[in-house]
C-alpha cells in the first residue's frame, strides 16, 4: 500500500469522524436544551456552558465508536479493491528476487499484473542486446505468436519518449497530444503494437531495463495520481528483478556460446581425423564395387543368350542392389572428405530450392505429397558450393517425403533477416515424426529408422551447414510432423569471383561433369 494512498484515506476518515461528531454534539446539545426548558426548576440548565460541556461529553463517549466504525468501512467496502491490489502487488513485488529465469519472472510479473487490477492486456517489454532492439518477454492477453512478433528498434519514438521522461508513467493519449502529427502518429503506432494505454518504465538508477506497456478492460477506465505513485513504487521493485534475470540470461547465453565453440573445435578435429579414414577407405572401396557391380550388370545383360536359373538371377539382382547401397556410402563418404575446398560460386537459393523441388517432383507426385514452397522478403546470393547446397535441400527434402510416406504435406520456406545477416531454411512435413529420446541421435552418422536407409543423408547435411558457419536444429512431435530450421550466414560474394561471372556469363545453377579417375557405377 503506498504511502499516498495512505495519507488520503487517513485525511478523509478524519473529517468524517469530524462531521460526524460535530453532528451527534448538537443533537444532544438541543435536546438537552428542550429537556430544560420542560423542566423549570432545572436551573443549571440555563447556565451558558451547558452545551459546550454536553457536546464534549458526548464526543469523548462516540469518538472511539466512531473512529472504529470509519477504520471497518473505509477497509471493507470505500478502499477495499484498491487497497487489496496495491498491497498484494508490492507483497508478490519483494518474493520475485528469488527469481532468476528471464521467461519465469516475465510470466509471474504480467499475469499477475494483469488478474489482480483487472487488465485487458499486459505486455513486458526488455532489451535484446545482442539485435540491439526490444522485444516482449512475455504478455498476458495475447497469442504468443503474436507478442513473438513485436520488435521496438532503439531509436523508436517511444524508446526515446522513455528515455526523455525518464522514471514517470506514460499516458497515451496525454504523450499524443504534445506531439506534432507526424510524431504523434508514429508514437501513437508504437502504443498500438504494445496494445497499451499507460506504459510504466523500469529503471535501475539511470539505466534502462524495460517496461511494462497495459491497457484497461474498460474503455472508460482511467487511473489516478495515487496509482501512478503506486505503479512507480511497483516499477522500482520489480527493475532490479529484471534486471538480475537480464543478467543470468546473458551470461547462459555466452556460457552456451562458449560451450559452442568448445565443441565445435573437439568436433573439428575428430572431423579431420574421419576426413581422412574416409578418403582412403572411400576411394580403396569404390573401384571393386564398381568391378563387382559391372560384371554382375554383365551377366544380367546376356541372360537371353545364356539362360541363366533364376536363382542365379536372383543373386546377380541382389549383388547390383546392395553394392548399388554400398556406393552409395562411398559417395556419401567422398562428398563428407571434400571439406572446404570444393569451388564455390554466387548462388541464388530460391533456384536451387527450385530445382531440387523439380527433381523430387515425379516421387512426390507418385505417393500423393502435397509440396509448398514460400520466398520471404528478397534472398540475397549467396557464395557457395551448388552441389552442397543442393545436396542440403535434397537431404532435407527426402528426409520429409520418407516421413511423410503418401498423403501429406511438405512445406519450404526461405526468408531473409537483413538485421541479423542470416539466411533461414526452413523445411517441415506432417509426417510420423520423430520421438523425443532420438531427437539428439538423427544427425549421428549412419543412425537411421528405416531398413533400407545408410543414415549418412542428415549427417552430411549437419557438415555441410557447419562448414559455412551455420547451424542446424530440429523440433518435432510424434505424429505431428517435423521441422528442420536451418540458419546460415549471408556471406558476401568475392569481388575477384563477381567479376570473372561477369566476363565468363557462367550461369548460376549449371552443372558442369567433373573429371573422374575412377569408372563410375551404371544406373542399376
Amino acid at each position: 500500500m503506498n504511502l499516498f494512498l495512505k495519507k488520503r484515506r487517513r485525511v478523509v476518515k478524519k473529517i468524517m469522524v469530524g462531521v460526524c461528531l460535530f453532528a451527534a454534539g448538537s443533537l444532544a446539545s438541543v435536546l438537552f436544551a428542550a429537556a430544560a426548558a420542560r423542566w423549570k426548576h432545572a436551573s443549571w440548565g440555563a447556565l451558558p456552558f451547558a452545551p459546550v460541556l454536553i457536546m464534549t461529553v458526548v464526543c469523548l463517549l462516540v469518538y472511539k465508536p466512531l473512529d472504529l466504525l470509519f477504520t471497518r468501512l473505509f477497509k471493507d467496502y470505500f478502499f477495499k479493491k484498491k487497497s487489496y491490489a496495491h498491497m498484494t502487488l508490492m507483497n508478490f513485488a519483494s518474493d520475485l528476487a528469488l527469481i532468476l529465469d528471464l521467461g519465469e519472472l516475465a510470466n509471474l510479473v504480467v499475469n499477475t499484473f494483469g488478474e489482480v487490477l483487472c487488465l485487458k492486456t499486459v505486455a513486458l517489454l526488455v532489451p535484446n542486446r545482442v539485435r540491439n532492439d526490444y522485444e516482449i518477454a512475455s504478455a498476458y492477453g495475447w497469442s504468443v505468436s503474436d507478442a513473438k512478433r513485436i520488435r521496438l528498434r532503439e531509436d523508436s519514438p517511444l524508446i526515446g519518449l522513455i528515455r526523455s521522461e525518464g522514471a514517470h508513467t506514460l499516458v497515451r493519449d496525454r504523450a499524443v497530444r504534445t506531439l506534432a502529427w507526424q510524431d504523434a502518429n508514429r508514437l501513437a503506432h508504437d502504443f498500438d503494437s504494445l496494445r497499451a494505454g499507460w506504459l510504466i518504465p523500469l529503471f535501475v538508477k539511470s539505466e534502462f531495463v524495460g517496461a511494462m506497456a497495459f491497457s484497461a478492460a474498460r474503455p472508460e477506465a482511467s487511473f489516478d495520481e495515487g496509482d501512478f505513485h503506486f505503479f512507480r513504487e511497483f516499477a522500482d521493485a520489480t527493475a532490479k528483478c529484471v534486471r538480475n534475470a537480464l543478467f543470468v540470461s546473458e551470461l547462459k547465453v555466452a556460457n552456451e556460446e562458449l560451450q559452442d565453440v568448445q565443441s565445435h573445435l573437439l568436433q573439428s578435429t575428430k572431423l579431420a581425423a574421419i576426413e581422412q579414414l574416409a578418403t582412403g577407405l572411400a576411394h580403396e572401396i569404390h573401384n571393386p564395387l564398381t568391378i563387382i557391380s559391372g560384371k554382375a550388370q554383365v551377366l544380367l545383360l546376356q541372360k537371353d543368350r545364356n539362360r541363366l536359373d533364376q536363382r542365379i538371377e536372383e543373386v546377380l539382382k541382389t549383388i547390383v542392389k546392395q553394392t548399388k547401397r554400398a556406393a552409395d556410402i562411398t559417395r556419401k563418404l567422398l562428398m563428407f572428405s571434400q571439406g572446404s575446398g570444393a569451388p564455390k560460386e554466387s548462388l541464388k537459393l530460391e533456384q536451387v530450392l527450385e530445382d531440387t523441388i523439380a527433381l523430387v517432383s515425379y516421387q512426390t507426385s507418385l505417393d500423393g505429397i502435397e509440396m509448398t514452397r514460400k520466398i520471404v522478403n528478397a534472398i540475397p546470393p549467396v557464395y557457395a558450393n551448388v552441389h552442397e547446397m543442393r545436396e542440403v535441400f535434397l537431404n532435407l527434402i527426402l528426409n520429409a517425403v520418407q516421413s511423410v510416406g503418401s498423403k501429406g504435406k511438405i512445406h519450404c520456406e526461405i526468408h531473409y533477416q537483413p538485421q541479423n545477416q542470416v539466411i533461414e531454411i526452413l523445411i517441415s512435413d506432417t509426417g510420423c515424426g520423430i520421438p523425443e529420446d532420438r531427437l539428439d541421435k538423427v544427425f549421428n552418422p549412419f543412425y537411421t529408422t528405416r531398413s533400407d536407409g545408410v543414415g549418412l543423408g542428415l549427417f552430411v547435411t549437419k557438415q555441410i551447414v557447419h562448414r559455412y558457419g551455420g547451424s542446424i536444429r530440429v523440433e518435432s512431435r510424434p505424429g505431428q510432423g517435423s521441422l528442420f530450421l536451418v540458419r546460415l550466414p549471408r556471406e558476401e560474394v568475392p569481388a575477384s569471383t563477381v567479376s570473372a561471372q561477369k566476363s565468363f556469363a557462367w550461369p548460376l545453377l549449371k552443372e558442369e561433369p567433373l573429371p573422374r579417375e575412377e569408372p563410375e557405377l551404371g544406373d542399376f
